[in-house]
């Protein structure tokens, strides 16, 4: 299966997915992560940058693309949609994960909003949380228990973010938890991943069903010189 996941920021992805990510690669699943922006309004855009290449590497994702939009200036529109649907296509993803369409950073909703409009083809669409997304109403929980505490490690490698309450340990640790004793699963479930489906689609199986384009796309070769910058991470 082919997994990508977005975030408007450094760190967004493995606050949200990032346990499932870490265990869906030791499975043998391609994980393909994209960030729309480098962290700038909140520490060293560079810095940020190498932080997020070693915990791809740590997550095990078979590549990372890292693309440079202004942080907090995230809006939708056409250029934003144009670019996630470019990766949506270049990873050929069977499903997605995305921020909160209600999210409280304005740049996480604008993620949101231009991920299912750019994934209008793509069959499985998940929106994950982070610590301070507020009215998050999960209908899908995933058992993280075995791999929590490399998520926190992955999370950990965010030093220039430290300082931040919603990246402590026991933030992540605690929400976790409490998902886990929300979802009502059996006691060996410690620690879950809770998620909002904004788009599911079985086949007649019962597995889920694999992205399949209508058509290429034609905006590919337009937005090739628009995306050269970005940098790319194996």
């Amino acid at each position: 299966m082919n997994i990508l996941a977005i975030g408007a920021h450094p760190d967004d992805i493995e606050l949200g997915c990032g346990g499932l990510l870490i265990r869906a690669a030791r499975q043998g699943h391609n994980i393909f992560m994209y960030t729309l922006t480098r962290g700038g309004a909140s520490g060293d855009p560079a810095q940020r940058t190498s932080e997020l290449v070693r915990s791809a590497r740590f997550i095990g994702a078979k590549r990372l693309w890292v693309d440079n939009f202004g942080d907090t200036k995230l809006v939708l529109g056409s250029d934003l949609i144009n670019h996630i649907e470019y990766f949506i296509n270049r990873s050929s993803a069977d499903i997605v994960f995305t921020h909160s369409l209600g999210d409280t950073h304005h740049d996480h909703r604008a993620v949101a909003s231009s991920t299912v409009e750019a994934g209008r083809f793509v069959p499985n669409i998940l929106s994950y949380e982070i610590p301070v997304t507020r009215d998050f109403k999960p209908q899908l929980y995933y058992d993280i228990s075995d791999v929590m505490d490399d998520k926190i490690e992955s999370i950990n490698i965010f030093w220039s973010q430290k300082s931040k309450m919603f990246l402590k340990s026991n933030a992540i640790r605690g929400l976790a938890e409490y998902r886990a004793l929300q979802s009502r699963l059996n006691t060996s479930i410690t620690c879950v991943e809770a998620f909002e489906v904004l788009k599911l689609c079985f086949s007649k199986d019962f597995a889920l069903l694999p992205f399949s384009s209508p058509h290429e796309d034609s905006t590919r070769k337009e937005l090739d010189l628009a995306i050269e910058d970005i940098v790319e991470a194996t």
